[in-house]
């Protein structure tokens, strides 16, 4: 058993709803709860050594022969070693990766894990002194208190151009999964498929953001300001276009 195709990141960037899409098409399979995690092991393990592939076996039993096999585990552009554990597995692999306006990624992630109770700092804390948290965990990545860390997108894409050939990777922005968006036909011939027309997903497969809390509009400037270089590097390394993340998001919509 082989996985054809990832979604590699970034976390908070639609990715939940770009797997129920694809999964949509009859040549692709998405096991039902789409992050296999498969490939983000423990810290304390070193190098791309394998592991074993019947663990990742269990969660395709029920596809179809002859399926592309994806896995949406928006984690592995971030953390350490997943992406060369992924070469080893398929150095062929078909990676897309769905970008979003890094200053917006950040308070939804913080957000979700506020929901969830695992977050006792507030969004002003969490994005400066919280950050401590991140530096001080081993290797200097956390799964939970990212939220500056990844949306730093262009080092992360150097990884990702220095272990796999630029044709294999496919990247758009959040905001173009939608059904009738064209860049979802050119997503479908990138994995050499016959293209479908999507159903909409009319639900909302996520919560939104919390509310906007005094004070945010300030701690989006702090968090633009802290991008603003790699958002440039980043421009110059994709085909799309961005110059609207060049500006601070309206902290009233996000």
């Amino acid at each position: 058993m082989q996985l054809n195709l990832a979604i590699i990141g970034v976390q908070k960037a639609s990715t939940t709803a770009l797997a129920l899409y694809l999964n949509q098409h009859p040549k692709i399979y998405f096991p039902p709860i789409k992050e296999t995690h498969f490939f983000r092991r423990p810290l304390t393990e070193q190098g791309p050594a394998g592991r074993d592939v019947g663990r990742l076996n269990q969660r395709f039993t029920d596809a179809p022969d002859g399926s592309i096999l994806g896995d949406g585990t928006p984690i592995y552009i971030y953390w350490p070693h997943a992406l060369e554990l992924l070469k080893a597995h398929n150095p062929q692999i078909k990676l897309i990766i769905s970008l979003r306006h890094p200053v917006e990624r950040a308070y939804s992630a913080w957000s979700m894990e506020r929901r969830r109770e695992r977050e006792p700092l507030s969004f002003s804390d969490a994005i400066r002194s919280g950050r401590a948290r991140v530096q001080d965990a081993p290797f200097g990545v956390h799964n939970i208190y990212s939220y500056v860390e990844r949306g730093f997108y262009a080092d992360q894409l150097a990884r990702v151009f220095g272990l796999f050939h630029r044709d294999q990777v496919f990247i758009m922005r959040a905001d173009q999964v939608t059904a009738a968006n064209p860049i979802m036909r050119s997503l479908q011939s990138f994995l050499d498929l016959e293209p479908i027309r999507f159903q909409a997903i009319n639900d909302n497969v996520n919560p939104s953001s919390l509310p906007s809390a005094p004070g945010l509009r300030e701690d989006f400037t702090y968090l633009q300001e802290l991008y603003q270089e790699d958002l440039a590097r980043l421009a110059d390394m994709i085909d799309i276009d961005i110059s609207d993340w060049a500006t601070v998001p309206d902290a009233r919509f996000v």
